[in-house]
């Protein structure tokens, strides 16, 4: 048996004793509570078989010790090779213990805690690199599960390293669709980087991933991205473009796809105003009225049923034959 860090365990009448050190020909062994519980059980060993106990043990023995260690050894061993998730490793790995048993363990989230700690360090198994130059991508993640090439551009070793990833089947999809929509995050991406940029096509009725492209954060990037997708996707000319509403990448766009119809996204814009709405509660009385007029003006025309909502349901309808709001 093991703990979790893969030092040998022995258990002896319900207590787990560690490696302590060797003497002649036995193998002194201490409590594994003696650092943290200041327990002074001792135990001589001698080819697996025991010899003498010394000392007195400050705490209750664990008559289930056996079967809690070789299940979080078995939990740990999970963790390290399979691609289960979390929550299944931890249920695998305990499910047969007695419900006596399963009340020593530490609780759910420590154990998971414990599970995705060993993973993370078996799965990534190379250095995380300081900067985007010494970056390097191991051939694993560069091929799609079918073993097609999915890293289509890199830049190479300099700061402003740009990454592409596609297939060919989706760059033929890029070359033929007449609607593109182009949209960033900033959440799911890689410490090196500050932005990943993804296009979108329209295809058979349905709205499709085409390339995903890793951008180290200068926004005059977006000219050099679209001129390396047309590098790779010679005919790549859509007709339609839809976009957020940022001006960097509107002139970006503008600039490399010159008689494509833009369509800004105001997503953003439309946001900020809709949130607005409710905030119209913080306000004096008498400012609620003229406010909701001014944002009532610069609404957009497409998110009107929103607006109509709140103004039926908290400010009221303004009629010639009704009292004032």
């Amino acid at each position: 048996m093991e703990t979790t860090k893969g030092k040998p365990v022995f258990e002896h009448q319900g207590y787990l004793y560690i490696f302590n050190k060797e003497s002649s020909h036995k193998i002194i062994r201490c409590c594994h509570n003696y650092r943290h519980g200041q327990c002074r059980g001792r135990l001589h060993t001698m080819n697996d078989q025991v010899i003498q106990t010394l000392g007195d043990q400050n705490h209750q023995p664990i008559h289930s010790a056996r079967a809690l260690i070789e299940a979080r050894t078995k939990m740990n061993n999970a963790a390290k090779k399979t691609t289960n998730t979390t929550h299944v490793s931890v249920a695998d790995s305990i499910f047969k213990l007695s419900d006596h048993a399963v009340a020593s363990l530490p609780n759910l989230q420590n154990l998971k805690r414990t599970v995705q700690q060993i993973c993370q360090k078996h799965q990534n198994s190379l250095p995380l690199p300081a900067n985007r130059n010494s970056l390097v991508i191991d051939p694993l993640f560069t091929e799609t599960n079918r073993n097609r090439t999915f890293l289509q551009f890199d830049s190479g070793a300099i700061d402003q390293r740009l990454l592409i990833f596609s297939t060919k089947k989706k760059f033929k999809i890029l070359e033929n669709t007449n609607y593109i929509y182009l949209d960033e995050t900033f959440n799911v991406i890689p410490e090196l980087y500050f932005q990943l940029y993804s296009i979108h096509v329209a295809y058979l009725d349905h709205i499709l991933p085409a390339a995903y492209v890793l951008l180290p954060g200068e926004q005059r990037l977006y000219k050099t991205m679209l001129q390396e997708i047309i590098n790779l996707v010679p005919n790549f000319d859509p007709l339609n473009v839809m976009v957020d509403f940022e001006n960097v990448s509107i002139n970006a766009i503008r600039n490399i796809f010159s008689i494509s119809n833009l369509h800004g996204c105001l997503k953003m814009k439309t946001a900020h105003q809709i949130r607005s709405l409710p905030a119209l509660a913080f306000l004096p009385t008498n400012d609620v009225i003229p406010t909701f007029d001014e944002i009532k003006a610069q609404f957009p025309i497409e998110d009107e049923s929103v607006l109509k909502y709140f103004e039926e349901n908290y400010i009221g309808v303004k009629t010639p034959s009704s009292r004032p709001r």
